[in-house]
C-alpha cells in the first residue's frame, strides 16, 4: 500500500471489487462458527485495504508501466545469459538476442534469470510440507454467499469465494509429498486429495472440467543468500518467496522493486545499489520466511489436530480485542516505514 501510495495507484487499486462482504469459517454442513466482516479488517488497517488478486495488481502495475513508456513482451523466455563488463547479452529462446545495460529477474518461485546466474531451484528451495490448488468454477446453485469460506479437515483446507454473480475461485492447500506432478496428472492428484472431503467440495470437484487445466504447485520458500550477480538482480518471489502461509508475496514484491529503482537513482554504480537494495530488504525477508516456516504444520489440521481447540484459537485471532495485533504482526506495518 506503502509504494502504491507513492505512485499514485490507491485509486485504481480501490476500483477492484469483488463481492466479498466477510470472512467465514464453516463447518463440515456449512454452518458458520466464525463470521468477520471484511469492514473490521478495513479499520483496523487505517482503510489500507483492497480485497484484490495477483492479475488485477499486475493489470494495474502492466498499465502504468505501458503509460510511462516501458513495452512488455510476452511470450519471450530466455535462454541464456551472458554478464560482461559493460551489459548483459541476452539470448531468448525465438533465437533472437539483445544486450541490456542491468538484469532484473522478477520471475517468480520458478525462475528462469535465478536458474541461468545462480543455478538449479533446488538448492535454494525449503519445501513447507504442503501444495496449494486453484481453479475456477461456474457457480450453477452452489451455496455460496458474499464471504470468502473457508473449511477445514485433517490434511486440507478450502477456501472459496465469489468472483462475480456467476462464477466462484476454489483454492484448495493440501498435504502432499515434495514431488513434482505432471501437468496432465495435477487435476487427478487433487481430486484423490480431496477425496471424501465435507460441505461442498465435491460438488465444486465435480464442476470443474477434468481436461481444463489448474493452479497446482508445492508451497516452496526462496531462501537465497545472495540476490545478485554482477549485473543481475533479483526481486520478489524470485529471490525471496514467502509463500502463501506469509501472505505478503506481492507486498514484498512490491517493496523490492521500489527499493531498487531508488537504489539506482542514488548510487553512483549498479554493484553499490544492488547491494544497498539488497541489505536493506533481505532481513525483513528472512525474518517472514522463519515465521511462516514455523506456522506452516499448523497452517492445515493434522489427523491428531483437536478441533475445538483449533476453532476456539480461529476465533481468537479473529475477535475484536486481537484483530489489529495480529494484523500489526503479520505484516500492516510498512517496511518502507520512514524511508524517502
Amino acid at each position: 500500500w506503502d509504494v502504491a501510495a507513492r505512485m499514485d495507484l490507491t485509486q485504481a487499486l480501490r476500483t477492484v471489487c469483488y463481492p466479498i462482504d466477510a470472512l467465514e469459517f464453516v463447518d463440515a454442513a456449512g454452518k458458520p462458527y466464525l463470521h468477520m466482516p471484511i469492514e473490521r479488517v478495513r479499520r483496523a488497517l487505517s482503510d489500507k485495504y483492497v480485497y484484490l488478486r495477483r492479475q488485477d495488481l499486475e493489470r494495474i502495475l502492466a498499465k502504468r508501466a505501458r503509460d510511462v513508456g516501458v513495452v512488455p513482451r510476452y511470450g519471450c523466455s530466455l535462454a541464456a545469459l551472458k554478464d560482461h563488463d559493460n551489459g548483459v547479452h541476452a539470448r531468448f529462446e525465438d533465437g533472437s538476442e539483445e544486450d541490456f545495460a542491468l538484469v532484473v529477474g522478477a520471475d517468480g518461485v520458478h525462475s528462469r534469470v535465478r536458474e541461468l546466474v545462480f543455478g538449479e531451484k533446488r538448492q535454494f528451495a525449503r519445501f513447507l510440507g504442503l501444495h496449494v490448488a486453484a481453479f475456477h468454477v461456474a457457480r450453477d446453485g452452489l451455496p455460496v454467499n458474499r464471504a470468502a469460506t473457508i473449511y477445514e479437515e485433517p490434511n486440507r483446507l478450502s477456501m472459496i469465494y465469489l468472483l462475480d454473480d456467476d462464477h466462484l475461485d476454489a483454492t484448495f492447500v493440501i498435504r502432499y509429498g515434495d514431488v513434482h506432478v505432471p501437468h496432465a496428472e495435477r487435476f487427478a492428484a487433487l481430486r484423490e486429495a480431496l477425496h471424501g472431503a465435507g460441505w461442498i467440495v465435491q460438488g465444486i470437484m465435480n464442476a470443474h472440467a477434468a481436461s481444463e487445466p489448474i493452479f497446482f504447485d508445492s508451497v516452496t520458500q526462496i531462501v537465497m543468500p545472495q540476490w545478485h550477480r554482477g549485473r543481475i538482480a533479483l526481486i520478489g518471489d524470485a529471490c525471496g518467496c514467502l509463500t502463501l502461509l506469509a501472505g505478503q508475496g506481492s507486498h514484498m514484491a512490491m517493496a523490492g522493486g521500489y527499493l531498487l529503482a531508488q537504489e539506482l537513482a542514488r548510487q553512483s554504480d549498479h554493484a553499490a545499489a544492488f547491494a544497498a537494495y539488497q541489505n536493506f530488504l533481505k532481513p525483513s525477508v528472512d525474518k517472514k520466511q522463519k515465521s511462516a516456516a514455523r506456522s506452516a504444520p499448523l497452517f492445515v489440521p493434522k489427523l491428531n489436530s483437536w478441533p475445538w481447540l483449533r476453532r476456539l484459537t480461529i476465533k481468537l485471532i479473529f475477535s475484536r480485542p486481537l484483530i489489529d495485533l495480529v494484523l500489526v504482526s503479520f505484516g500492516s506495518k510498512s517496511v518502507l516505514a520512514g524511508r524517502r
